[in-house]
């Protein structure tokens, strides 16, 4: 039975803040003196995304370890900018989907963003009121407790007393689908991000949807018609 779904928020919940990380990791090592290339930057950064700042920018600037320090407190100045929040658009739709999702469900986020970007963006699009926990996974430099590890997801089971097949991971990006996988926890995986259709297939996940939009219609038409015919097959055995 499905009690809990779980989103992420960057192209999932709002749009255009994938494209504002990479403008903040750029113009931080452009700041810093260093020589780097948009689309080269762009590149690296999705190599580890989903990671905390000091994971993305180590990974950014390979040859100026020594720069790290410097680049990071600059990046961090710069995404609680309004070069970074500026970029954030809400997916049309979706507090009334979370409004009507949250009527049946208990609903949460896990995310990357920054704790206080986090809490800056759901006061401005007024979702927070719809989540009973809005985790960051970003604010912690700890291989351990990076997004994919699934260590965040682990302690939002825990506190919910739930099993992973209750709840649904909604994602945008590789790391989110790695993130649900840690846990053997079904995830559905929205067009509003990183994948296209194609990309997204490769991946073992319930459905790919064009956004959020489609997640209630196909909750009601996929999970629990499901869970209807199991229901009837437990009830009705074969004589």
């Amino acid at each position: 039975m499905l009690k809990h779904i779980i989103f992420d928020c960057d192209g999932v919940l709002w749009e255009g803040t994938n494209d504002g990380y990479v403008k903040c990791y750029h113009q931080a090592a452009v700041e810093a003196g260093i020589d780097l290339d948009y689309a080269l930057a762009q590149q690296r950064i999705l190599a580890n995304w989903g990671r905390s700042a000091r994971h993305e920018i180590e990974g950014l600037i390979p040859d100026h370890p020594q720069r790290v320090a410097e680049v990071v407190n600059r990046y961090r100045r710069l995404v609680r900018s309004d070069l970074f929040l500026s970029t954030a658009t809400l997916i049309p739709g979706v507090e009334q989907i979370l409004q009507k999702l949250a009527q049946r469900y208990r609903l949460s986020a896990i995310t990357g963003m920054n704790a206080d970007n986090l809490r800056t963006l759901l006061e401005r699009f007024r979702l927070r009121r719809y989540l009973q926990h809005a985790l960051s996974t970003g604010d912690s430099d700890d291989p351990a407790r990076q997004k994919h590890t699934g260590y965040h997801l682990r302690q939002l089971l825990e506190r919910e007393a739930l099993a992973p097949h209750e709840v649904l991971c909604v994602g945008d990006a590789p790391v989110d689908v790695h993130m649900a996988e840690q846990l053997g926890a079904p995830i559905v995986v929205v067009l509003t991000g990183h994948l296209d259709r194609p990309q997204a297939s490769q991946f073992n996940v319930r459905a790919v949807l064009a956004s959020v939009a489609e997640l209630p219609d196909w909750i009601e038409r996929a999970w629990h018609t499901d869970e209807e015919s199991t229901s009837r097959a437990i009830e009705e055995p074969r004589a």
